[in-house]
This record gives C-alpha cells, sequence and structure tokens, in this order.
C-alpha cells in the first residue's frame, strides 16, 4: 500500500483520505435548522381573517402572537392557483408575494427569502390539479422547512387528506359535518390552554368563522391550539395545531435535534463523520509520537 511521510511520520493515504471526507459528510449531516408549521381547519384567506392572519404569523415567527409588530418586515410568500388580497388579508405583514401554481416560477418560493409560506385553501384558492402541483414539490418543502422556514397551511376545505402531501402526516384529518354549531366562540370553538397563552382569543376565532377541517388525532409532536367545543357536547377535536421548533425527517414530523430537545438517533451516515473523527485522532497522536522521538 503506498504511504506519504510528514516530518518523520509515516501516514496511510487512504486513511487520511477516508477522514477527510468523513469531515466533510459530518458538516453536511449537521446543516438542519428548525421550522415552525401552523395548521388550521379554517379558510382564513376566503374569510379575509387579517386579525387571525396577524397573530399566526406573528406566532410562527415569535412563539407568541399576542402582540403583532406594528411594521414588520418579514417576507411572506401566498402559495395558490389564485389569491385573496394579499394586502388585506395578511394583515401589518405588507411584505407578500404570490406564487400562482399555474406557473412553473411558483417554486421560486422556495428561494425567495421567504419568512413563512402561506398555503392557501382548498377549493376557495387551490384547485384539485394546483393540489396535484403542491404535493410534487414535498421535497422543496421539506427542504425549506429544515431550513428554519415556516408554514401557515389552511384547510384543505373537502378536497380530503391528501390535499397535505406536500407535508408529511401529522395525524387524521375529517372534514364530515360539524354535529352542532358551525361557528363561534367561546360556544362552538374555543382557544386551548397551549393556544391561549401564545394569543389566541375569541375574538380572533370568531373572525376565522366556519371550520372546514378537523384533526381528531394530533401527532405528539404538535400541539392544539384550538378546539371544537360544540356547547361542551363536543367531539373535541383540534381545530388548529402547531409545531415550533421541528424537522422533517425520519419519515414524518420531529423534534429531537432542535435547540432544547434530545439528539436524534444517530442513522448509518452520521456513522461515518464520528469515524473520521476519531481516525484523524489517531492520525495527530501518532504524528506527535514520532515527532517526540525525533
Amino acid at each position: 500500500m503506498k504511504t506519504t511521510h510528514i516530518k518523520g511520520s509515516t501516514v496511510l493515504k487512504p486513511l487520511k483520505a477516508l477522514a477527510l471526507t468523513s469531515i466533510l459528510a459530518l458538516g453536511l449531516s449537521t446543516s438542519a435548522m428548525a421550522g415552525n408549521i401552523l395548521i388550521t381547519g379554517h379558510d382564513t384567506d376566503d374569510h379575509n381573517a387579517s386579525n387571525y392572519m396577524n397573530w399566526g404569523l406573528t406566532y410562527l415567527l415569535t412563539g407568541n402572537g399576542s402582540v403583532v409588530p406594528a411594521a414588520p418586515t418579514n417576507k411572506i410568500g401566498f402559495i395558490g392557483n389564485s389569491s385573496p388580497s394579499l394586502a388585506s388579508y395578511l394583515g401589518n405583514y405588507n411584505n407578500f408575494q404570490f406564487y400562482d401554481l399555474d406557473v412553473a416560477s411558483w417554486t421560486n418560493a422556495f428561494s425567495d427569502s421567504n419568512d413563512v409560506l402561506v398555503i392557501g385553501s382548498g377549493l376557495d384558492f387551490i384547485t384539485n390539479a394546483g393540489s396535484t402541483t403542491l404535493n410534487a414539490a414535498a421535497a422543496q418543502f421539506t427542504t425549506y422547512f429544515n431550513a428554519g422556514g415556516s408554514l401557515f397551511v389552511n384547510t384543505e376545505q373537502g378536497m380530503g387528506s391528501s390535499f397535505y402531501g406536500f407535508i408529511p402526516g401529522f395525524g387524521t384529518t375529517t372534514n364530515a359535518a360539524l354535529p352542532g354549531c358551525s361557528s363561534g366562540a367561546p360556544a362552538c370553538m374555543q382557544a386551548t390552554a397551549a393556544g391561549a397563552l401564545v394569543g389566541l382569543t375569541n375574538a380572533l376565532i370568531n373572525e376565522a368563522s366556519v371550520t372546514h377541517t378537523r384533526f381528531p388525532n394530533v401527532d405528539p409532536a404538535f400541539q392544539a391550539l384550538e378546539f371544537y367545543y360544540n356547547n361542551n357536547a363536543g367531539p373535541f377535536d383540534a381545530i388548529t395545531i402547531a409545531l415550533r421548533g421541528g424537522t422533517i425527517g425520519g419519515g414524518g414530523f420531529q423534534t429531537c435535534g432542535t435547540t432544547g430537545q434530545p439528539n436524534c438517533p444517530v442513522s448509518e451516515p452520521t456513522v461515518l463523520p464520528l469515524l473520521g473523527i476519531g481516525l484523524l485522532g489517531m492520525m495527530a497522536a501518532t504524528f506527535r509520537r514520532k515527532k517526540n522521538k525525533a
């Protein structure tokens, strides 16, 4: 086997190459950041619920929607086949752009430095063909989310759970007719304790009005922020759910590996970089011993 000599120490070239390659892989494998996502059963866009959007966007960006900035500069992208009046719908967030699913360049939404991407409501602003286009970009949504991007997702509104195919599963969904009341808080819908803590109020829920989708079983990574109360008759299904500080990996949403959370399980691709660190350490120790003897 061919060797190279460095100041009296003998190092195997293949070993050195493996170590350096592994270190490079380590840098690439730890690049994921934490993303945020809010999914609601309301069609906030169709009801022009600007105050609800002020709350939701601020929550995604800061962790609490109680205090909405007067003149935020965050960039917001709206994705759909058509759009509401964004100047009105997005409240105080007036740095926005519409991305038309009928035009191939809509994927610029992922590279235009958008802080939040808002997904339009099914049927109202996203057609069946548009939903197919959206779902075909699942990998790009994953990259955007894992790089720290935020998503505000409106209701599928009768298009079914396949509408959400651009993101991993997050539990079960239903768009079955509501068994009792259809709007109004607190009698019909209410903020959960977690929702109230981050600024969700009855007035905001009233503005968002009717819900078209409920989430009976929610992925444990998510928090329910709003639920169907129905005059205390239930079913007490979640209406708005959210995850802050998550990543997409391991077949779904996860919170491991982000700030304040346990590390994710070490996968085989990650073992190679760790091996490389060990090999470089061995090489350095060998070099020092040889140099001391000299």
